[in-house]
């Protein structure tokens, strides 16, 4: 068996190489949506809306459970239950749903795009720039919230992380899925 430190310093190292995972996936996705609402052509309009539809909502409900059953727990057991600390997490939560509501309105949209669909395009424009900023501004947030990760987790963190990593819903999703595509 590894010895803890090396243990700890392993789920140290899979949490900020998953931050980063997720955020670099959540901005390919934002660029996928500003390249809807700037008017893509007609052919790149299909492929990226039939993209977005496959992985908008798994990629978000992966990043939601990872903040919410990984790093939530984490950084209140560091940094106790503070006002200022449950007016953050209410905040990122708060957050989370309303992204949630964008992203099932978006899917509307694309699901408009994908059947061809004619009329859509000033409601789509609208709903994706305004979804992408609430995402934006979620990253700001979320940043607050790493900032407060410790630097060594003791045996019951690693334990906890490996139990969500085990049994969360889904896998996690291929950042070169969406590189192969806008890039």
């Amino acid at each position: 068996m590894p010895s803890h430190d090396a243990r700890s310093a392993r789920h140290v190292l899979d949490l900020n190489q998953r931050i980063a995972t997720d955020r670099h996936l959540q901005m390919e996705l934002d660029k996928g949506m500003d390249s809807l609402a700037a008017g893509a052509e007609a052919n790149t309009r299909q492929r990226l809306a039939r993209v977005l539809s496959t992985v908008l909502e798994p990629a978000w409900l992966e990043h939601t459970s990872f903040q919410s059953d990984a790093l939530f727990p984490l950084v209140v057991k560091y940094h106790g239950a503070a006002t200022d600390m449950r007016n953050l997490l209410a905040q990122l939560s708060h957050e989370h749903e309303e992204i949630s509501h964008c992203h099932r309105d978006v899917s509307v949209f694309l699901g408009n795009v994908i059947a061809g669909r004619r009329g859509v395009e000033s409601g789509l424009s609208a709903c994706l720039l305004r979804t992408v900023a609430l995402r934006r501004n979620h990253y700001a947030t979320e940043t607050a919230l790493t900032l407060m990760l410790p630097n060594a987790l003791d045996e019951a963190d690693c334990d906890t992380l490996d139990h969500w990593t085990r049994n969360r819903a889904g896998v996690g999703f291929p950042v070169n899925l969406i590189l192969d595509i806008w890039d």
